[in-house]
């Protein structure tokens, strides 16, 4: 089951292309971002990492409070972190 926005997750203890503190955290998809990757809101850092869905194990739940939270004009970021378009 390919992953949506707002599924939470948990980032894999093999996930080694980031900081080792992102490591086992868990978070909630925030969108896709090119391909395979998906960018990830990890809430104990506060902060959005993007990886491949292959880094994350889906917890089978949904971040309802940030699903249903009032938000502002979206933006989209390469795998870099970088915005585009």
């Amino acid at each position: 089951m390919p992953l949506r926005t707002y599924d939470i997750v948990t980032i894999k203890t093999a996930f080694d292309d980031v900081d080792e503190d992102v490591r086992g955290k868990r978070g909630y998809v925030i969108a896709a971002v090119e391909g395979d990757d998906i960018a990830v809101f990890i809430y104990d850092l506060e902060r959005v990492w993007c990886m491949t869905a292959h880094d994350v194990t889906p917890t089978g739940e949904i971040d309802v409070e940030a699903r249903d939270a009032p938000r502002g004009p979206s933006i989209r970021v390469n795998s870099k972190g970088e915005i585009v378009g």
